[in-house]
C-alpha cells in the first residue's frame, strides 16, 4: 500500500490499517502516528493510558514515602559508614526505577530518552549489594585478601561435595567472581550508549521495534544474570560467616525484583518486534509496549520498597548507637553515599585482575602483591573499626 493511501486508511479507520504498511509510514517519516496512541475511553470515561497513569503515580508517591522514611534512619543512625553507603544505595534502586517509569507512563514519545537511567542504577546497585557481602565477611582493608587467601575451596558437585578441593585458597576464585559481577557497570554503560547512538542516527520508533534493540535487551540480561549468578555464588559459599547479617532476606527480596525486571524488558521488547500484540479500541500499540511494561515496573518498585523496610532495616545500627559513635551528620552521610570512588576503584581493579590472568606466573604475582594496594580499599571510611 502506497504511503498516501496508508495514511487516508489512519486518518479514517484505525481498526483496518495493516501493521507493516502502518510502521513502514512511520519510519518512512520518523513521525508517531495517531494508530500508535489512539485509544477510546472505557465507559467510565478513562483511557487506558488514564488508569495506568492515576495507579503508577500513586505507587510512585507509596514508594518513595517507604524509601525516604527508612533512608532518613539509616543516615541519622550512621555508625556503620561502611556497611551502611551501600545499604541506602540498595534502598534507593526502587524510587530511582519507579520515577523514572513513571515518567514513561506519563511521556511515551520520551520514554526511550530516560529509560536506560534507572537500568544504569540497577547495575549500581548490583555492585552495592556485593560490596555489603564482602564488608560483612571481610570488612577491614588490611586483612581482606588474608580472608580470602585462607578460605578453603571445596568441592560442590558430585561424590567428592564437601571435601578439600585444593590448598591453595579461594583469592582467585574471589577474583574471578570480582570480574563477573563487575563486568556489569561496562556492558551495560556500552549498551546503552549503542541503544542512544542508534536512537538518534534512526528513526527511534524504527529502533524500539527492529531486532537490534531486542538484542541489546538480550545481552544485557546476559550481563546481569552472571553478575546476580556470581553474588549468590558468593553469599553462598561464604554463608557461615554471614550468620546474624540476615543477608537472605536482603537477597532474596533485592535479587527477586532484579530478576524480574531482568526479565519484563526482553519479553516486552521481543512482543513489539515481531508484532505479536494487536492494537485494540481500547489499548493502543504503545499503551502496550511502553505503559504496561513501565506501570508494571512502578507496581513492583512499591511492593518492594515496603518489603525494604524489614529485609533493610536500620534497626541493628540504632542498637549500637550506644556504644559506637556516629560518624557524620545526616547531609554528610548522605553525600558519602553519593561518593562512588570505590565504585571506580572496583572497575580498575577488575582491569588489573584481568590483565593478570595471562598466566600463572602472572596470577601468582597478584596473589602476593596485587591485593594488597588500595584498590582493596572498598570501605571508604575505617572509622567505625578504630572505635571498636
Amino acid at each position: 500500500m502506497a504511503l498516501p493511501a496508508v495514511f487516508g486508511v489512519l486518518k479514517n479507520n484505525f481498526a483496518t490499517a495493516n501493521l507493516t504498511d502502518v510502521v513502514g509510514y512511520a519510519e518512512e517519516k520518523c513521525k508517531l502516528l495517531p494508530w500508535f496512541v489512539a485509544a477510546e475511553p472505557y465507559s467510565s470515561g478513562y483511557t487506558y493510558h488514564d488508569i495506568i497513569l492515576i495507579t503508577s503515580s500513586v505507587t510512585t508517591v507509596m514508594c518513595l514515602i517507604f524509601t525516604v522514611s527508612l533512608i532518613s534512619v539509616h543516615l541519622s543512625s550512621w555508625v556503620k559508614p561502611q556497611e551502611q553507603k551501600q545499604i541506602v544505595r540498595i534502598i534507593l534502586f526502587p524510587t530511582v526505577f519507579a520515577f523514572f517509569n513513571l515518567y514513561a507512563v506519563w511521556f511515551y514519545k520520551q520514554s526511550w530518552i530516560l529509560l536506560p537511567f534507572p537500568e544504569l542504577y540497577e547495575t549500581f546497585s548490583l555492585v552495592a549489594m556485593f560490596y555489603l557481602i564482602v564488608i560483612y565477611v571481610a570488612p577491614q582493608d588490611a586483612t581482606r585478601e588474608d580472608y580470602f587467601r585462607d578460605l578453603t575451596r571445596l568441592h560442590r558437585y558430585g561424590s567428592k561435595k564437601g571435601t578439600l578441593k585444593h590448598s591453595r585458597g579461594s583469592l582467585r576464585w574471589f577474583h574471578v567472581l570480582w570480574v563477573c559481577v563487575f563486568q556489569v557497570l561496562p556492558v551495560k554503560l556500552a549498551t546503552s550508549l549503542v541503544a542512544w547512538i542508534l536512537s538518534k542516527t534512526m528513526c527511534p520508533l524504527k529502533y524500539q521495534l527492529s531486532p537490534v534493540s531486542l538484542a541489546i535487551e538480550v545481552v544485557e540480561s546476559i550481563s546481569t544474570t552472571i553478575c546476580i549468578t556470581s553474588i549468590i555464588t558468593f553469599a553462598t559459599r561464604v554463608a557461615p560467616d554471614l550468620k546474624g547479617t540476615k543477608t537472605r532476606g536482603k537477597m532474596i527480596s533485592f535479587k527477586g525484583i532484579v530478576g524480574v525486571t531482568l526479565t519484563q524488558a526482553p519479553v516486552f521488547a521481543g512482543i513489539a518486534s515481531y508484532g505479536v500484540f494487536d492494537r485494540t479500541i481500547h489499548v493502543s500499540v504503545l499503551d502496550f509496549t511502553v505503559g504496561t511494561p513501565a506501570f508494571m515496573t512502578c507496581c513492583e518498585m512499591f511492593l518492594i520498597s515496603f518489603v525494604f523496610l524489614w529485609t533493610f532495616t536500620a534497626e541493628p545500627y540504632l542498637n549500637l548507637m550506644g556504644t559506637l559513635p556516629r560518624c557524620r551528620s545526616v547531609p554528610g552521610a548522605f553525600l558519602e553515599v553519593l561518593d562512588i570512588r570505590d565504585i571506580m576503584k572496583g572497575v580498575w581493579y577488575m582491569v588489573k585482575i584481568i590483565c593478570c590472568f595471562g598466566g600463572h606466573t602472572q596470577m601468582d604475582h597478584a596473589e602476593k602483591g596485587l591485593d594488597r594496594d588500595a584498590d582493596m580499599d572498598i570501605g571508604g571510611s575505617h572509622d567505625e573499626y578504630r572505635t571498636k
